[in-house]
């Protein structure tokens, strides 16, 4: 039988970039190399295995993640070290886009960001428990008329970035920002899938030229 070649993750990153790689081949690249007894992959895995969820890595002391079998010191500092810088980008990226305070606070930004636009373009905005954005992603861009969305794309960045609550919102190029059928059912689907995760859809903002529209404000599930 044919051997099937496995790509180390330095290589994966060089030929298709870092976000190619999964959490087990990210870990292993900040690692560097196995121990003795275990192949990098097989520590890597441990720590997924330890932590569960990987926001909880960032609360890994350098003691905690030494005892980690394979790991030891000098791995567990590059280890600290990457994580730390990660924290610290999506502090500054707070910092940056700020804090959503109200409908009216996010649709200030919303308006100037689909100043333009000829397109609809669907966004997620991330927040923290205290509404501060954690991050910020363009999800979907469709026709004059239609976007297309998918519960699963927006709860999906929610998850990657550990987020307490999501902001969603498309605009309407057209520059009337009343929600169509089709918007005020991905709203009702958002929330619904929503309440499982346990991940609060604060609102679904629709953005016109001089106006916009909120679809939680006028349809409180």
């Amino acid at each position: 039988m044919e051997e099937v070649a496995v790509m180390l993750p330095r290589e994966k990153a060089t030929q298709f970039g870092v976000g190619a790689l999964t959490d087990q081949e990210l870990i292993a690249l900040m690692l560097g190399g196995g121990s003795r007894y275990q192949s990098v992959f097989q520590i890597a895995e441990a720590i997924i295995n330890q932590y569960h969820f990987l926001p909880n890595l960032q609360y890994a002391g350098l003691a905690e993640l030494s005892r980690i079998a394979g790991v030891g010191p000098a791995k567990a500092l590059m280890l600290a070290g990457g994580i730390e810088l990660g924290r610290r980008v999506a502090h500054q990226l707070g910092d940056r886009f700020g804090r959503i305070d109200s409908v009216e606070s996010a649709a200030k930004h919303l308006m100037d960001y689909y100043a333009g636009c000829t397109q609809e373009e669907f966004i997620a905005i991330y927040l923290d428990a205290k509404n501060a954005v954690i991050a910020e992603q363009m999800l979907f861009k469709g026709s004059l008329t239609a976007s297309i969305a998918h519960p699963r794309e927006v709860f999906a960045g929610a998850l990657r970035f550990a987020a307490a609550h999501i902001l969603v919102a498309h605009n309407h190029p057209s520059g009337d920002p009343t929600p169509s059928q089709q918007d005020l059912m991905l709203t009702e689907r958002l929330v619904s899938v929503g309440e499982i995760v346990g991940i609060e859809v604060v609102d679904h903002l629709i953005v016109g030229q001089d106006d916009y529209a909120s679809i939680r404000s006028c349809h409180p599930w």
